[in-house]
């Protein structure tokens, strides 16, 4: 399908005239850019007859009150109480419309998956009280990975039209980030975006490290001609921020056959991953106390292993993902390494869209379940580059 065709289908509808919509809901994978394609889209709104208010429900971490005074500053007046009538008469009262005779708003909260925290009832009470206004009309836009009434069952009467943004193409990223930062070169945007979609396919984290990796080239770069390699040192620098250290910015066709081009801290989350998914949850504490791993296993405990190796269902099964934190964190301080300053979520979410894990219980975010899809060939390469000996980890090292 035209990704194109599928924008200016979502803009006609954020902006349709017709009161009867007054609720969209954006949903799609966190590496979709389904946010910041809405983003742009009320940004860069051709009808000057909407006024746009942006909000963040995650934020706000489920005080409407909260939520209800960032909505105001962003419109610029100041509103008090959590009360979410009063907040709309002041829209109505204080807001500088283009038009006095059509009071179009839209409001547009990010990260919809946060309203399990709020109270239904004063939820309920924000999302219709415009209803009352009828010379106002006011059209909500959410955005989350699932449709909405997956998070909150209160919500289920809303008249709510829902708009799935599939994951992008290399191109419909480089458009997008073209778009926002249209200062970035063309050379330079085509490198990183190759470069850096093995690791992340997320175009709100791809925009911050490449937007940071393209002012650090303009300060370092003569501005006569176009470094390739300049520019790959300044992603490398840029990316490790984001995703963890030792990102190793190389040729796709080279990082494509090599897990030691994988950042550090994607290595140790995957080789954790793996752990958690292979062992049972209750041989956590044998394998990952401290020192653990740094003494053989006797005979005797090897034999017994192989015998019960024999009688696994070898199958990897889903693990809740603050266990794989957990390990991660483990094996980091096992081998006295660091991997601080990334962005757990994009690192799931880059495997993810990678195929070497799948990201199971979507219908209940507070309590993720990753499921480790490589083999134990390709851990054992991964664990190599990492100086781990892997079967000391594994209950069954099969």
């Amino acid at each position: 399908m035209d990704e194109d065709m599928e924008i200016k289908r979502l803009k006609s509808l954020l902006f349709n005239p017709s009161r009867v919509i007054s609720h969209v809901h954006v949903f799609g994978e966190d590496g979709s850019g389904r946010s910041e394609i809405v983003r742009q889209i009320l940004s860069n709104a051709e009808d000057e007859d909407w006024v746009c208010a942006f909000g963040d429900f995650l934020y706000a971490d489920g005080s409407l009150r909260l939520l209800l005074e960032s909505l105001a500053t962003d419109l610029g007046f100041k509103t008090k109480g959590d009360r979410a009538e009063d907040f709309i008469c002041n829209v109505y009262e204080e807001v500088k419309w283009p038009d006095e005779k059509n009071k179009n708003l839209i409001i547009f909260l990010d990260n919809a998956q946060a309203i399990v925290n709020y109270p239904p009832a004063p939820l309920q009470c924000f999302l219709d009280s415009h209803k009352a206004i009828d010379v106002l009309k006011v059209r909500f836009v959410t955005s989350a990975p699932s449709s909405l009434n997956q998070y909150h069952i209160h919500l289920s009467h809303l008249p709510v039209i829902e708009f799935h943004v599939l994951t992008p193409s290399v191109e419909t990223i480089k458009r997008l980030i073209s778009r926002t930062n249209s200062s970035i070169s063309p050379q330079f945007l085509h490198i990183a975006v190759n470069v850096l979609m093995m690791f992340c396919n997320s175009p709100n984290t791809l925009l911050a490290i490449i937007t940071d990796a393209w002012n650090n080239y303009v300060e370092k770069s003569n501005k006569e001609k176009f470094d390739p390699s300049l520019a790959k040192e300044c992603l490398n620098r840029a990316s490790g921020n984001k995703l963890g250290n030792d990102v190793k910015v190389q040729k796709s066709n080279e990082m494509e056959h090599s897990f030691e081009s994988m950042p550090l801290a994607m290595r140790y989350l995957l080789i954790a991953a793996y752990c958690a998914s292979n062992n049972p949850s209750q041989t956590d504490g044998r394998y990952f106390a401290k020192n653990h791993g740094r003494d053989k296993r006797s005979e005797r405990k090897e034999l017994r292993a192989e015998e019960n190796r024999q009688m696994k269902e070898f199958a990897p099964k889903a693990a809740e993902l603050q266990r794989i934190v957990c390990i991660y964190k483990t094996l980091l301080m096992l081998n006295e390494c660091s991997a601080s300053g990334f962005d757990v979520k994009n690192v799931i979410a880059s495997l993810d869209a990678m195929g070497l894990v799948s990201v199971t219980n979507r219908s209940n975010l507070d309590i993720p379940k990753i499921k480790c899809l490589i083999s134990l060939e390709s851990a054992l390469k991964i664990a190599g580059s990492l100086k781990l000996e892997l079967r000391n980890y594994l209950e069954f090292a099969n």
